[in-house]
């Protein structure tokens, strides 16, 4: 695109002077370890090999495109502030590209795909900074995890994982953060072992499509391997009659990072915070699988946990898919939502559910409309209603294969409920009459 201020004549010369100062960074490259080519160009994963068979994504690694905008952080942080007054605290834990991590591996020609490291590090320091300045706990493992390493450095080679260098940096990092919150003394307290459990490799689908670019074979992906085991249960510390035993408990939702078997970082977590630390991450869910699927399961509705760790890549953004994602988080985890008298809700065939609405058939422009199938099978439910100029709203939310599904949706309906006419349609794929329900919650803005 042309600068306002460049003159058309001097055009030409600076076009080919960029061009050329490109081709030649592309010629000066040095030539791949492992007989790789057209790793840049491949369709299903552009990569670029670093040093010492270290390997980058150019699009999560280098290009750089993690900004969190205002508005996804004011809805972080009425997550946050929803879970609060449940008694639960979150902390979200974004982990950092292994372009800064280690930098030192990269090719010259990473800049060429944009990346700067001092406008990465400032980045990814701003994600930090605008949640905390919202209220968020978020915990920087960014220092802990450059100074892991030594015998193991914190990712493989020929993929993205952190290896369990890296996963128990982070851990360690994360529970000082953790010890120095309110409700520490709340954690039911418990003695843990971990000991080696010799080099394991995982199964990596980037090192697969890397080696169909490249003659050699690529570096396998193993780790030092860990088994962590609580050896002793100590004195919880709560009123059995109390509001729940559940307090001392502490939850991580996440990505394939924290489901990753032999980083052991959910073992880890455990030894440092000297409490047992569930796992419900979930392998290929991005963003949302994980924690989506736990705060809308019965699990979560019955048995709230005193921490909720959240650990999420920071190439995976939270404004991605819109608000509507952290809405439903927000309303799953706020659970103040007002229950429809079942007298109220008729069958409609097998999978369909019709609502009469009370009160003229306005619904608050802040609510979301909260359903449950009576079916944990249910993956995909559809929410219409026609509005009062006779056109109709229809919104549809659907569980991938990789959640655990629950059977429950919250619907946003902002500012069209307002405009609804007396009856509201539920669709399912599975439903049972007998244990349906609908409510309608409250939420302040969004």
């Amino acid at each position: 695109m042309r600068h306002p201020s460049t003159k058309s004549s001097r055009w030409p010369c600076a076009a080919l002077c960029a061009l050329g100062v490109l081709v030649l960074s592309h010629t000066a490259r040095a030539e791949s370890n492992f007989g790789c080519a057209n790793l840049e160009t491949d369709k299903q994963l552009s990569v670029v090999e670093g040093r010492q068979g270290y390997f980058y994504r150019t699009i999560a690694d280098l290009r750089m495109e993690q900004q969190l905008s205002e508005h996804t952080a004011s809805q972080m942080a009425a997550l946050s502030e929803a879970l609060e007054a449940g008694g639960t605290t979150l902390v979200y834990v974004p982990i950092p590209t292994k372009s800064l991590v280690m930098p030192d591996y990269l090719p010259r020609e990473a800049g060429d795909y944009g990346f700067d490291y001092a406008v990465a590090k400032r980045v990814y320091d701003d994600v930090i900074k605008r949640l905390r300045d919202h209220g968020v706990v978020t915990v920087d493992v960014l220092g802990a995890m450059k100074r892991a390493g030594g015998k193991e450095p914190p990712f493989f080679q020929a993929d993205f994982h952190w290896t369990s260098s890296g996963a128990r940096a982070a851990a360690h990092e994360i529970a000082a953060v953790i010890q120095q919150l309110p409700g520490i003394d709340d954690l039911a307290k418990a003695s843990f072992e971990t000991k080696p459990a010799g080099r394991q490799a995982i199964i990596s689908t980037m090192r697969r499509l890397l080696q169909a670019n490249c003659r050699q074979a690529l570096p396998l992906p193993e780790t030092d391997a860990f088994t962590t085991t609580e050896v002793a249960a100590g004195d919880a510390g709560l009123d059995i009659f109390g509001d729940g035993a559940s307090k001392g408990a502490v939850a991580l939702v996440g990505t394939s990072y924290s489901d990753l078997a032999a980083s052991n970082f959910a073992g880890f977590l455990s030894q440092e915070l000297s409490s047992p630390v569930t796992n419900y991450s979930i392998s290929g869910g991005n963003q949302f699988g994980s924690i989506t699927s736990y705060l809308t399961s019965k699990t979560f509705a019955e048995s709230r946990p005193r921490f909720l760790i959240w650990e999420n890549p920071i190439y995976n953004s939270l404004g991605k898919f819109g608000d509507a994602p952290l809405i439903e988080l927000r309303t799953a985890a706020g659970q103040s939502c007002h229950e429809i008298e079942r007298d109220e809700i008729s069958t409609v065939g097998a999978s369909t559910l019709e609502i009469a609405l009370q009160d003229g058939g306005k619904i608050p422009d802040s609510a979301v409309i909260y359903v449950y199938s009576g079916d944990d099978r249910s993956r995909q439910a559809t929410l219409r209603f026609r509005l009062n100029d006779g056109h109709m709203f229809e919104s549809s939310i659907r569980r991938t294969d990789r959640m655990i599904s629950t059977g429950r949706y919250y619907f946003p309906v902002r500012y069209f409920g307002v405009q609804a006419s007396k009856k509201i349609n539920l669709e399912f794929d599975h439903m049972s009459a007998k244990e349906v329900s609908v409510g309608i919650c409250n939420t302040r803005g969004g």
